[in-house]
Formats: C-alpha cells, structure tokens, sequence
C-alpha cells in the first residue's frame, strides 16, 4: 500500500485516537457519527494541522444533499410495469403486523431466477417470509415458482413441489448441484436451510437433511462456486446474529409502547458457513481449517475470480462489522484480505452497514471492480480493482458520495440496459427501522448511469413511474425475460408485491449473449471470464456466484454494443484455466458454448 506523507500521519492519528466504530441503525437518541466527527477533527489536527490544501469534510446537511443527478429526458431509459400482465403474484411478508419489533423482520427477502425446465426461458422464484408470535417458532410461508410461458407466467409452486417450507425464509441461489444439467434451489432463513434437487421432470425433491447441511440458527445469502475446482459447486452460507426470543433485546423507538427494531449491535454476529460438495448428493461442513473469520453478521455474498487465476474467491458483506474478502489460495485454504485489500470498510476506515453487492468494470480496463450499497448516513461504495487483489475507494472521484447519505440500500445489480457498451447500477432501497427518524421508511430505488467520463449518475424519473415511486424493496434481479436482448428488472419487496419491470429504452445499440456449459469445470461456469472483442475495444464479464441481496440473477452473460461497433471474437477462461477463442461476428444472438475438453 503506497501512502502520501498526509495520509500516512493521518491513519496513525486515527489509530491513536482509538478508532471509534460506527455501524448503522442509529436510534434517534443518539448518533455515533457526531462523536466521531468530533474524535476525528481533533485527530485531523494533530496529524496534519492546518494544512489549506486538504480536502474540507463536509457537513452533515451538505452530505444528505442529493446531487450528482440527471432528468431522463435527456436520457433514452425506460422501463414499463408490467406486473399484473406478467401474472407474477407474490408478496413477502415479514410477520411485523404482530408488532414484536423482532430484528428478524428488518431484512426481508430476495428474487431468483433459473430454467427450471430448460426450454430457454428464465423463470421466477421468491421466497416469502412468515410469521412472528411472541415466544413461538417464527412460521415460514410458501415459496412461489412462476414458470415462463414467453408473454405470461404461471404459479407452478405447488406443482413442482417448492412451496413447502418449515421455516420463516429470507434468500435464495441456485446452482447445478449434481451436475446433471437442471438447476437445483437453495432456500435460506431463520433457523433453517432447504436443497431442493430439480428431478428434470418439472418437479423437486427436497434432501435438506440427507444432503447433511446443517445450518447455523440464521442463514442470510448464498453463493456458489467450484473452490476446489473438483467440478462440483461447494456452498458458502453467510450467517447474522444470534437473535432467538431468549436474546430478545426491547429497544427504544417511536412504535408502541416505545419501541422499534433493535440494531445489530445488540447482537452478536454468527460464523458463516463453507460446505464442501461431495459430489454424491452429500456435503462436508468445513471444520474450521479453511481460513474463515468468525462472527461477522453476514448478509450479502458473491463469488468471482478476483485476481484472474481461475480459482473462485469470496467477498462478505458484513453489518457493521469489516466487510470479507477471501482470496481462494487452494487446496481448500483462504486467505482473508479484506483490510489489505482496502475492502474491509469505507475512506475514513469505518466498517459499513452493507447489504448488497455487485461486480462491474467501471472504467473499460477489463478489471472487475466492486458495488458494495450500505446504510444511511454512509455512501454505498466503489471499490476500483486496481490488480493482484488491491482496491481503492473511489466513491468521491466517481460522484457517488455526491448521491447523498439518506438511502438505506440493498439489492444491487450491474448491466448494460441501454446497450451503451457500459454497466450501470440499479439499486433497491428501503428502510428497516419501522419508525425511522430521518427518512420514510419506503424509498425510492436508483437508476445509476455510467458514464464515459467515469461519473456514475443517478438518472431521475418521472413520479408515475416505478424509479420515481418510494417503495420499501430488497431483493432485484436482471434476466432477459423475453428474449429481446434488453435486461429486465425484477423487485422483491416487504409486504407488498413484487415488481417486473419491462425494458423498454430506445437504443441504437446491439447485444451479444453468451451461455457456458461447463464440462472438466462445474456445469453453471461460475468463475469463467469472458471477453468480447469489437472492433473497437474489449469488454469483459464474469459468472458470478451470490450478488444483489439475498438473490440470485441470472448466469448468462450479457454485453451491449454500441452503434459503430461490431463484435469479432470471444474469449472464454473457464474455471478449469482452459482457454478457448471462438467466432462471433453475429449481433444480437446468444452464444451457447461448451467448454472444450482435452489440451
């Protein structure tokens, strides 16, 4: 890590003046962050005195300012909602109506997507919730699975057998488990965990118990991911605090009688989990050897090859604790890197409230770069890859501390929705406090263009439509839900229904897709890299395990390519470090590739 003269006497004085941690949740009483900017000026001064050139921190009020946005009608983005058409009916319910200010109803649940049936359409499904009595098991509610007709979708959750559920849920992934071609589903929650194997006849079959995967007492998000390139997907689990009615803490608020929803510090964090696939439908719990950290309040999870060497790592994002990231050394060891790597918390050192999490390459060098969206009074953060597992927190330089610090961020995904050649940001917002002080507790979710100059703006709508409504949303997905080569959106939300939206921006623009088949590598390819040549530049996407927030999106990879541009050739790095480069001269087409065996 290189340090300018000022910032190195900086981080000593902040060391010296006993960092404070700051995590979210704020109760209206009190707010660490004044106390912290009081500890920090004094230790400002006495690391780099009056020095006129730095950079003045900004007040509070300066920093809640919403800036750094642009009208959409100087922009060619639009999406229509098209729920009640789609025939996509599902609500998650959090059990709050019972009012038992219980933390378990503050984080809502996910949206995933997945061929269930493998006829090349991308089907839905949701978890959703439960119910809350006082000193009573929390109750789930039947998972839904709507199946894609191509104008329409159908509820086959009973059918298909993925409605039963014993516990109240939260997330769900999926991945091929048993590498026989159909995806199978993980459903996640508190105190419970489900595999549901895909029998490849339009039905599963639940082997939660005889797949020996023993959950810790609250399960947040998932990712899959080949770790120890067997070619089978292992599972790592990401677990929260150690909530029950036993440790069931009352905490102040505006709600009856005084209360609201406790914060996460008043718990204690959970161990994640690391399953290792045995490949004959059974898991090995890892043991501890692995190399995980314990206790950190997991929420989000995703699985990409950060440093490019084909072996699949590991990013955590953590409630106000430091944020993971395991840099996969293999035979199934990990290193954690998270403080060195500059991922473990925000510019001024402070672990985040993070939720969700999304890889796009900001700025076209072909390095995956990382989306990390927090609580409220902390901006979501940029990280810029900058090689061998270093980043950088660029939130500033790209504008997106200019965004304001009033969102309570979750879900989050990246693409290429206007077929522009670049990745923007969607995000889905929405508080968890039920009575929260200094926002409404619906929000508006964000639409982050980015830009060729490196900016990443927040385009806004007009108040009709879903971007310019307020709504109180986890869980977004983007799969191409009708095939046109625009990415969709689709939105999990507390206590009202999911949203579809339809992609409609206008656009001069093309788009290549590409779906891989793994066959030395794990089936789904999580892990493979790929690059599109034009004639004009490279483009690079990953397949990811995890991402968004509690959520799964889909596993075909999508570029846009701009007016002017025609694309050439693909590069596929599979995981197994099999390099293969094919033709693809072809616009608008997807690209099923099967991983070349042999040398």
């Amino acid at each position: 890590m290189n340090l300018n003269l000022n910032q190195t006497r900086l981080y000593i004085a902040i060391a010296a003046c006993n960092r404070v941690q700051v995590g979210h949740w704020t109760q209206s009483w009190f707010d660490p962050r004044k106390y912290l900017a009081i500890a920090f000026g004094l230790c400002l001064l006495l690391a780099v005195g009056c020095d006129r050139d730095e950079k003045q921190i900004p007040s509070p009020q300066e920093s809640a300012a919403v800036r750094n946005v642009e009208p959409n009608n100087r922009t060619n983005v639009k999406f229509t909602d098209i729920t009640h058409a789609s025939g996509v009916e599902s609500v998650y319910q959090n059990g709050e109506e019972t009012d038992q200010y219980s933390i378990a109803e503050s984080l809502g649940g996910g949206v995933g997507t997945l061929d269930f049936d493998l006829d090349g359409r991308l089907d839905l499904l949701f978890p959703s919730g439960g119910r809350i009595e006082f000193e009573q098991p929390l109750q789930g509610l039947p998972s839904k699975l709507f199946r894609n007709l191509g104008e329409k979708f159908s509820d086959i959750s009973v059918m298909a057998h993925v409605a039963e559920v014993d516990f109240y849920t939260h997330g769900v992934s999926s991945a091929d488990v048993d590498s026989d071609g159909f995806p199978d589903i993980l459903i996640t929650g508190y105190n419970g965990i489900q595999l549901l194997i895909n029998c490849g006849d339009g039905t599963y079959r639940d082997v939660s118990d005889s797949s020996h995967l023993t959950p810790a007492s609250w399960t947040t998000s998932s990712g899959w991911g080949d770790f120890d390139n067997d070619g089978y997907v292992d599972l790592y689990v990401a677990n929260y605090v150690d909530w029950s009615w036993k440790n069931n803490s009352r905490c102040g608020g505006s709600g009856k009688d005084g209360r609201d929803v406790c914060t996460p510090q008043s718990f204690q964090g959970l161990d994640d989990t690391l399953y290792w696939n045995n490949g004959d439908g059974t898991f090995t719990r890892d043991t501890g050897n692995s190399g995980l950290i314990k206790q950190g309040k997991g929420l989000g999870v995703l699985v990409f090859d950060v440093n490019y060497d084909s072996k699949p790592d590991i990013y955590v994002a953590n409630d106000t604790t430091n944020n993971f990231l395991y840099l996969n050394q293999g035979s199934r060891k990990f290193k954690e890197i998270g403080v060195i790597s500059g991922t473990a918390f925000d510019n001024m050192g402070v672990p985040n409230g993070s939720m969700g999490l999304a890889i796009f390459d900001q700025d076209d060098d072909q390095k995956c770069d990382l989306f990390v969206t927090n609580y409220e009074r902390e901006t979501f953060a940029v990280y810029h890859n900058d090689g061998r597992g270093n980043f950088r927190h660029i939130s500033d330089k790209t504008g997106i501390t200019a965004l304001g610090t009033l969102l309570v961020g979750f879900g989050t995904i990246s693409g290429d929705f206007t077929l522009s050649g670049r990745e923007d940001l969607v995000v889905a917002n929405g508080h968890v406090m039920r009575f929260p002080s200094n926002r409404n507790r619906k929000q508006e979710p964000l639409y982050i263009q980015n830009r060729p100059t490196g900016k990443l703006s927040r385009i806004l709508f007009e108040a009709d439509s879903f971007f310019g409504s307020k709504i109180c949303s986890r869980g977004v997905i983007a799969p191409d839900l009708n095939e046109d080569g625009k990415l969709d959106l689709v939105f999990s939300n507390v206590n009202e229904p999911a949203v579809v939206l339809k992609n409609e921006s206008t656009t001069l623009g093309h788009w290549v897709g590409v779906k891989l088949i793994g066959t030395t590598s794990n089936r789904d390819s999580i892990g493979a890299i790929v690059q599109l040549k034009t004639n004009k530049r490279l483009m690079s996407r990953q397949v990811i395990g995890g991402g968004s927030y509690l959520s799964q999106g889909p596993r075909q990879l999508h570029f846009g390519i701009p007016e002017g541009e025609t694309p050439q050739e693909l590069t596929i790095t599979w995981p197994s470090g099999v390099s293969q480069v094919i033709e693809a001269k072809e616009k608008d087409q997807l690209y099923r590739l099967v991983e070349r065996t042999g040398t």
